[in-house]
């Protein structure tokens, strides 16, 4: 036994001696490492290798330090182990010298700097193995990690930054259902704190899955995440929710080392399932609210999250009115800006944009894709996009193509872009792009940039090409889109032979049409907004010069200027509209600008009014003046003149568009119109030649003709001075025979001295107490009334011999009926005062002997009613 026992203690100091020698012994070295360099390979799940030398330190557990470990870059391979670690350190029972590594506790690697660097090839990151590594192995139930840093360098984007890991801890107390976390770090040297739990091991491996919580403490921001996690694969599964809060952006950019005007508070939370390194997020909503009160949301979800990462978010921004107003009172302020981001992160198609402001609301068509080639970091710490492209229309010949950059993304600032277009002059029709391809196209240039101070449209000029049916020219800029207040559009077109382009657009017509262009400019400045150009059309040219500027109590705004014409032709006018009407045909009305009632309510006009000639059919009227105003749904001409057939009108005329029975007025006269002229035009034939001067003051309603003679109110005086009857049976009315035989002349006409007819309207029914018309011979007395609303007539004439009369017999009419049926009625008519009677006289043989007898009462007034006479 005693022999034994020496043989058993020989042999534990020989172990002992061997193991020491092993542990110890620079000739052994090699063989710590590769042994070393196995059991981390195993602990870490990839490829290890050791530089360094292996410390092995014996105890009631083997200490273990090793040095100068490289693991191996990513799974899958890599061109070196370049994750470099000082020291790792941990301790184990005997046992790991048989390689047994189950036993290794208090696991710690300190020491590291890992540098990620582009270039250019695409492989999956070992850290979304992580979590599966960290919760499974129970070796890593408590493990330290210490001073690690991590850098990211791209010198040519001037990207460096550094995070560095003080200290991560995994604690796992004896039968523990979870694992505690505690992380601090500095995120280019500010610093970052976590804490939280995942799973112990023990129920990873017998549960595979298990709740986990995080917080994450960082300046500027606050985040908590939950959820389970599902370590049964090498990369985990996870799902949960995530909130985070923000109290300052200004903070939180500070803390990541980027700089930015942008300044506010955010809140954001969304859900998030699937492997860590393709999540999909969901119900995702991000609230910013800035320090000037624009506000900003972002709902929506995102998918395969960190690797296609495919977006597919709604975003609503809401601007807060300006502190200081711009410095026209009509500038357009932009209020809100929505719309839908949708595609991959460097194909991103922006589409369903509105943009709201004070005054209109436009609609735009889809935009995008929009590409991002590279994302920056400046010299002054900005965040920047470089190589973005925008692009519109079809993928295999875009209709647009623009190329260009910002410098700050974060408060859009520093950008600028340049480019190009080309689409089928369709589109502009808003027709299918296929439809009238002899149209042509459009193309021209376009510029967006900062070159006003402000984001605006520096350029967007244009023309059609490839067709000969229309000449189209324009050019536009707009130098601030937040608030426009400035913008200059110049236009130039001509369409020579309209009823091709109808044609074009597959709509059939029979008609012609005389040639269209226009060429001009409109703009917006902080005086006011302007229209200046010129339209041609058939013998029509009208040239307006419009500004719409402040009023003078700066309440509302004022159109002002003038519309002039050397000649307007109705016909061409009617041409015109008649020609839109039929290119529009099929078209939906859904783009149109819509006035908000708040602005036509604080809208005036006063313009000028200025046509030499006006033309309808064979008719002609000349030397139009006026101004037309309008204040309050009222729309006014004041001032108004018009030549017409050799006679002229002036007055005041409006109507109130706001009443729903539209009231009208009319104040001016009418005269030296040729009677026969002015009956001509109303489609009636005169017997009288005579000079019509008239008065009026008169209102109505303006929904229809008729409605306007139904409601008639007011007073028109007319008369007709000098001028010629067709017979003489008015002097017959008032001479006995033998007078009325002796004074005829060789026309057997009757001269018209006068006519005075002064009518009262009310309600529609003309009522006069006093009709004057009178011939050399003769003076008729009328009275009575008409009424235009039943067209009843009720009117009484007396005549008088304005000369004394051997026999003088005096025979009263009426008339009654109505205006499209007349009944005459003469009273007290005695025999030889019938007409019949009259036209059967040798009228030429009296007229021979007796022409010219008797003098003409040359003092008596003209229509001037004697004292004590008129109509009975």
């Amino acid at each position: 036994m005693r022999l034994f026992a020496f043989g058993l203690i020989v042999v534990v100091f020989a172990a002992l001696a061997v193991t020491y020698s092993l542990a110890t012994l620079d000739l052994y070295a090699s063989v710590r490492q590769e042994q070393a360099a196995q059991i981390l390979s195993r602990v870490l799940g990839r490829p290890v290798e050791v530089r360094g030398p292996v410390t092995l330190v014996p105890g009631l557990r083997l200490g273990v330090k090793i040095e100068d470990s490289y693991i191996e870059r990513s799974s899958g391979g890599g061109d070196g182990k370049a994750r470099v670690f000082d020291t790792v350190e941990f301790n184990a029972p005997y046992s790991l010298l048989r390689g047994q590594v189950s036993g290794i506790r208090n696991f710690h690697m300190s020491g590291a700097e890992i540098e990620y660097r582009p270039d250019g090839k695409s492989q999956r990151s070992s850290a979304f193995e992580l979590p599966s590594t960290l919760i499974n192995n129970p070796v890593l139930d408590n493990m330290e990690l210490t001073d690690v840093v991590f850098r990211f360098i791209d010198e040519a984007d001037g990207w460096d930054e550094t995070f560095a890991i003080n200290t991560l801890k995994l604690t796992t107390g004896t039968d523990s259902k979870s694992t505690g976390i505690e992380f601090d770090a500095a995120l280019n040297g500010t610093r970052l704190t976590a804490a939280g739990e995942v799973p112990s091991s023990t129920v990873a491996q017998e549960e595979k899955s298990g709740p986990f919580n995080l917080t994450i403490t960082f300046p500027g921001l606050e985040t908590s995440l939950n959820g389970t996690v599902d370590t049964s694969q090498k990369i985990a599964h996870i799902k949960g929710d995530l909130s985070a809060n923000s109290q300052s952006i200004t903070e939180l950019l500070a803390s990541l080392g980027l700089e930015s005007a942008v300044e506010g508070t955010a809140t954001s939370s969304w859900s998030y399932a699937g492997p860590v390194d393709s999540l999909d997020v969901t119900a995702l909503k991000l609230d910013y609210e800035g320090e000037n009160d624009d506000r900003v949301t972002v709902t929506g979800a995102l998918s395969d999250l960190f690797q296609q990462t495919l977006i597919d978010v709604n975003f609503k921004t809401v601007l807060a009115p300006l502190k200081q107003e711009p410095a026209g009172s009509f500038a357009v302020n932009v209020k809100e800006i929505e719309g839908h981001v949708s595609g991959p992160l460097r194909a991103l198609s922006v589409d369903q944009t509105s943009i709201t402001t004070n005054a209109v609301l436009l609609e735009f068509d889809e935009i995008g894709p929009i590409t991002v080639g590279r994302v920056i970091k400046s010299a002054d710490d900005k965040v920047g996009l470089k190589e973005v492209t925008i692009l519109d229309g079809p993928d295999d010949a875009p209709y647009l193509t623009m190329t260009g950059e910002v410098e700050d993304i974060l408060a859009f600032s520093g950008a600028s872009f340049t480019g190009s277009y080309r689409f089928p002059t369709a589109i502009l029709l808003n027709r299918p792009a296929t439809d009238a391809p002899e149209l042509g196209y459009v193309k021209g240039k376009v510029s967006l940039n900062e070159a006003s101070g402000s984001f605006g449209l520096e350029e967007l000029s244009g023309e059609i090409g490839g067709t000969e049916l229309l000449d189209l020219d324009f050019d536009l800029a707009i130098p601030e889109f937040r608030v426009v207040e400035e913008l200059d559009f110049a236009t130039s077109l001509t369409i020579p032979k309209p009823a091709n382009v109808l044609a074009a657009l597959g709509v059939k017509t029979e008609k012609t049409f005389p040639a269209i262009s226009f060429s001009g400019s409109s703009g917006l400045a902080p005086e006011g907004a302007k229209l200046k150009g010129k339209l041609s059309t058939g013998a029509t040219d009208i040239t307006t010069d419009l500004k719409l500027e402040n009023d003078d109590n700066g309440s509302g705004w004022m159109v002002v200027g003038t519309i002039s014409s050397d000649e307007m032709d109705f016909t061409d006018l009617s041409d015109l509209v008649e020609f839109a009407k039929l290119g529009a045909t099929g078209l939906e009305n859904d783009n149109d600008i819509e006035l908000t009632r708040e602005f036509e309510a604080a809208l005036r006009a006063d313009i000028a009014l200025n046509v030499k000639k006006i033309v309808s059919g064979n008719k002609h009227a000349g030397n139009l003046t006026g101004a037309l105003k309008y204040d309050d749904d009222k729309v006014r001409l004041a001032g108004f003149k018009l030549d017409f057939i050799g006679g002229t009108v002036k007055g005041d005329f409006g109507v109130n568009l706001g009443s729903e029975n539209r009231p009208a007025t009319a104040n001016g006269r009418m005269e030296k119109f040729p009677l026969k002229s002015l009956m001509s035009e109303f489609g009636l034939t005169a017997p009288i030649s005579s000079t019509v001067y008239a008065s009026f003051d008169v209102t109505g309603s303006a929904v229809s003709e008729t409605a306007f003679l139904r409601s008639l109110s007011g007073s028109v005086t007319a008369s007709l001075w000098g001028g010629t009857l067709p017979n003489r049976l008015i002097d017959l009315t008032g001479l006995n025979v033998f007078t009325w035989l002796v004074t005829s002349n060789k026309e057997h006409t009757s001269k018209l001295v006068c006519a005075v007819l002064p009518l009262h309207f009310k309600n529609g029914v003309a009522t006069s107490r006093q009709m004057i018309v009178e011939t050399e011979n003769v003076q008729i007395v009328g009275a009575g009334s008409v009424n235009l609303r039943s067209g009843a007539l009720d009117l009484s004439f007396v005549p008088r011999a304005k000369r004394k009369q051997l026999v003088e017999i005096v025979s009263p009419f009426e008339i009654h009926g109505t205006l499209g049926k007349p009944d005459v009625t003469v009273k007290d008519a005695g025999p030889g005062r019938a007409i019949g009677e009259v036209v059967s006289l040798p009228l030429n043989l009296v007229s021979h002997l007796f022409r010219g007898s008797g003098p003409i009462d040359e003092k008596a007034r003209p229509c001037t009613l004697p004292k004590n006479s008129g109509p009975k």
